[in-house]
């Protein structure tokens, strides 16, 4: 695999702070814009111990309180919040995402045939709905850089994915109940850089994780391929 010499999309577009919005999903702000690439992950139900889970329940909790209040009273979201909730997200998502790749959890993932629904669910819209980028199915979690197209939203896609893969693999293991936690981390593409840390973390990942080979799938666009030594030498490994 070749990731020194991954590249954007000649339709690549960065983050344009002049031309962004807001989306409140939830109750939280996240950055939506048109023609802009995600970074996106989601993860199993069971896949956090109890104890980290609460401790970022809670954390959340606080953070959409002080949101709710603020939309109720002025109707937005002030900077000084908006910047704590960043913060937020990032401390949060770095100790997930430590505790993911310990593997926690039944991990169903870790059958082919189980984590192939999910491959096959995350391509079933290629070029129409999106553009993968790159993936990785985990044995409790997935990452994904995709590109949304025409007036599609991240959190469409993620419904759609979440809600045919839930169904198709409780059926497979003969049982019932939530399988995706509902939460899930996204964050915008800043520029060429930002999307090669994304793509480097999202194939990398089972290699951080000390996995065995047939215990995750990895698939990339292989049309991103280019001359990216510029962009190499000044990215490291961390997409946030």
């Amino acid at each position: 695999m070749d990731l020194e010499r991954l590249r954007p999309p000649p339709d690549f577009v960065g983050f344009d702070p002049r031309g962004a919005f807001r989306n409140y999903e939830r109750n939280l702000p996240h950055w939506r814009q048109p023609g802009a690439t995600y970074f996106l992950t989601f993860r199993l139900n069971d896949s956090l111990p109890a104890a980290v889970l609460e401790d970022y329940q809670r954390e959340q909790q606080i953070m959409r309180e002080r949101i709710a209040h603020e939309l109720g009273k002025g109707g937005t979201v002030s900077e000084s919040t908006f910047e704590d909730y960043e913060a937020f997200q990032l401390r949060t998502c770095r100790k997930i995402e430590r505790v993911l790749d310990e593997g926690h959890g039944t991990c169903p993932l870790k059958q082919p045939a189980l984590r192939q629904i999910v491959t096959d669910a995350l391509l079933h819209f290629q070029g129409d709905r999106c553009e993968v980028h790159g993936l990785v199915v985990m044995p409790n979690h997935v990452h994904l850089v995709v590109q949304p197209l025409g007036d599609h939203q991240p959190e469409d896609l993620l419904h759609s994915w979440k809600r045919f893969t839930a169904r198709e693999i409780n059926l497979r293991l003969h049982q019932e109940g939530q399988l995706w936690q509902h939460d899930t981390w996204n964050r915008i593409i800043r520029d060429e850089v930002h999307w090669l840390k994304a793509m480097r973390y999202t194939l990398r990942n089972p290699e951080r994780a000390h996995l065995w080979d047939g215990e995750s799938t990895v698939w990339w666009n292989h049309r991103l391929i280019g001359d990216t030594s510029r962009v190499a030498e000044e990215a490291d490994e961390e997409p946030w």
